[in-house]
């Protein structure tokens, strides 16, 4: 890491931070914030791809931008084994949000415990994807994983899931203890495939975003949920609003 770029990024963040404090802006005063969005090429140096031919599997995935200003997460999953016989499953991708970055103020993690939800604008095939979120962990392989809940494939939407919905996972299995994420040192977000299917896939995305709807602010509700009122119903009237 260089110093130039270090600095860099510290003058970025206090410049930031004296606006937030002017303006009065703080997160816990906004009803949204954006973790990460993609409208030009430049956004993508901010995410990093993977696949199990990192490790000598068959997978491929690519990361790029379309003709309309979206991030475009595609490849092709193979199940075919590495020749390592320490390998006793393939076919898996991932793309990824880089590693925050340290400033002379801090780590810029992000805090997730001020919102109730995590919203990802998406358009994406038949196949099964996770929506993956990386908190500040003692176990650097543990992740927090939901299933992305596709309702129309082939369609742009806006998915919407509970933080407090998300498992625990290490190495892609579900852990026993379920311990809460680190909620205010949030590093990474990103997406995965892993479906036990060979052939081609495609995931594009614009954003991803923490928020809270008018009736939540993080885990305290603004006002009681009704009988016939549940976070689903958020979901519905929220992806109306994006």
């Amino acid at each position: 890491m260089s110093m130039s770029k270090y600095l860099e990024r510290s003058a970025k963040a206090l410049k930031e931070n004296a606006t937030k404090i002017y303006n009065a802006e703080f997160m816990n005063r906004q009803a949204e914030y954006t973790v990460a969005k993609v409208s030009q090429k430049a956004d993508l140096d901010m995410w990093l791809k993977g696949s199990d031919r990192d490790i000598g599997g068959f997978s491929d995935a690519w990361l790029d931008i379309t003709r309309a200003g979206h991030a475009r997460f595609h490849g092709y999953l193979s199940q075919k084994l590495p020749e390592d016989t320490r390998f006793k499953r393939s076919g898996y991708a991932m793309v990824r949000t880089r590693d925050p970055q340290m400033t002379l103020l801090s780590t810029d993690y992000w805090d997730s415990s001020l919102y109730r939800y995590l919203a990802v604008r998406v358009k994406a095939d038949r196949r099964k994807y996770f929506v993956n979120l990386k908190s500040d962990a003692l176990v650097p392989t543990d992740i927090y994983q939901h299933l992305l809940p596709i309702r129309t494939p082939g369609q742009w939407e806006t998915i919407v899931i509970p933080f407090n919905m998300f498992t625990l996972t290490s190495n892609s299995v579900i852990v026993a203890s379920q311990p809460r994420m680190s909620s205010t040192k949030m590093e990474t977000v990103g997406f995965s495939i892993s479906d036990r299917q060979n052939g081609p896939f495609c995931l594009e995305f614009a954003w991803i975003k923490a928020f809270n709807s008018i009736w939540t602010h993080g885990e305290t509700p603004r006002m009681p949920y009704s009988q016939d009122r549940t976070w689903r119903t958020d979901f519905v009237s929220m992806d109306k609003t994006f």
